[in-house]
């Protein structure tokens, strides 16, 4: 009888702790979706503007500076 009022106080318990989130849940399924989003259109942006070949070529070139010490 003592096992079923400690189960009863803790479904109530995270009954209360359910209610208290006021329907957030799922919500950062479209959070992380817009972020994707993002990130794929400044890579298009940064692919399609020519910019990827500089940032290579610096890249390459400071990888070049730290091997070369």
């Amino acid at each position: 009888m003592q096992n079923f009022k400690l189960l009863k106080s803790i479904v109530e318990r995270q009954n209360r702790l359910r209610a208290g989130r006021g329907g957030d849940e799922g919500q950062t399924v479209f959070e992380y979706l817009g972020i994707i989003v993002i990130i794929v259109l400044i890579i298009g942006a940064i692919v399609g503007s020519g910019l990827a070949a500089a940032i290579a070529n610096a890249i390459t070139q400071a990888l070049a500076d730290i091997t070369a010490n």
